[in-house]
């Protein structure tokens, strides 16, 4: 994964080469990944999309992901107008490396309009600053394989609930499982440079990619397994409902519920709302549980 925020903008910087097709680059010196992280196809494939169109604002993206993409060469997005109305642009982006197909996406853009506004209330939460840092939280698992992810200082990140690993481990032996819910705040490390802050694309961008990185983690609370027990755990889908603009100047708070996990496959569902309360994303993500055959 990359190591500072500028690497991750980096990678929304996608090329354009001509005939609706647009290059994304992969992270340096990433000798550590055994596949394409899938935030990062899913937020190329929103930049590659944006660049077809103009004045309107993305509003939803679909995203099936149909297999494992290599991480050290370059992807290739193809972008299809499906539709050019009088409010609605949608998009189909086909992702591949050489003729391998990578992903399949469907990213819509929407004009601006005034209408009614409703949204459902922020749960009542601890406050960021009165919760424990990850590192504190994973301290007695460091060894477990979570001491990159808590290197990983691109945003701090502070669970309301425990984090699937510490959850698991103080679940009951037996009795009636519980809701598997894990909130979490998150926030940029460092000052965010004013170029996110400025454009909604690129902080829209952002936040697909960070989106997709705790998503499954309400699944494995209600499964009482984390990855390391699984034989498989990967990313079927990823759907986003983007509502508001997202400001990363401070804390954002993401509510992710698992209503289902169920034949191999677990349903992860989030909220990502802002410091003051205002719903900015809906986000939903299929994962595979199953065992290979």
């Amino acid at each position: 994964m990359p190591h500072t925020l500028h690497e991750v903008l980096q990678l929304f910087a996608v090329e354009d080469t001509g005939g609706g097709t647009y290059i994304g680059r992969q992270p340096v010196d990433d000798v550590e990944r055994v596949r394409v992280f899938g935030g990062q196809v899913v937020a190329q494939a929103m930049a590659a999309a944006a660049r077809t169109v103009s004045g309107r604002h993305l509003h939803s993206l679909h995203v099936s992901f149909l297999r494992p993409g290599n991480p050290h060469i370059p992807l290739e997005y193809d972008v299809t107008s499906l539709r050019e109305g009088r409010t609605f642009s949608t998009r189909r982006v086909t992702t591949r490396q050489g003729a391998t197909v990578v992903m399949e996406a469907l990213v819509s853009f929407i004009e601006p309009i005034d209408s009614d506004d409703y949204q459902q209330p922020m749960p009542l939460v601890a406050a960021p600053e009165s919760l424990p840092s990850l590192e504190e939280q994973l301290a007695p698992y460091i060894d477990e394989g979570y001491a990159a992810l808590v290197r990983l200082r691109l945003f701090e990140m502070r669970y309301i609930d425990p984090p699937p690993r510490v959850a698991v481990d103080g679940a009951p032996a037996v009795g009636v499982p519980g809701e598997a819910v894990c909130r979490l705040w998150l926030r940029i490390e460092a000052d965010p440079p004013p170029e996110l802050l400025s454009d909604p694309l690129l902080s829209a961008c952002l936040l697909g990619y960070v989106s997709d990185w705790t998503i499954l983690d309400p699944v494995q609370v209600g499964v009482g397994k984390t990855w390391q027990n699984m034989e498989t755990m990967a990313s079927l889908d990823h759907a986003m409902w983007f509502h508001r603009p997202v400001d990363f100047s401070d804390w954002l708070l993401y509510d992710q519920r698992a209503p289902s996990a169920i034949g191999g496959r677990g349903l992860g569902t989030g909220q990502i709302y802002n410091r003051n309360g205002e719903l900015v994303c809906t986000v939903a993500q299929e994962g595979y549980l199953g065992r290979r055959r």
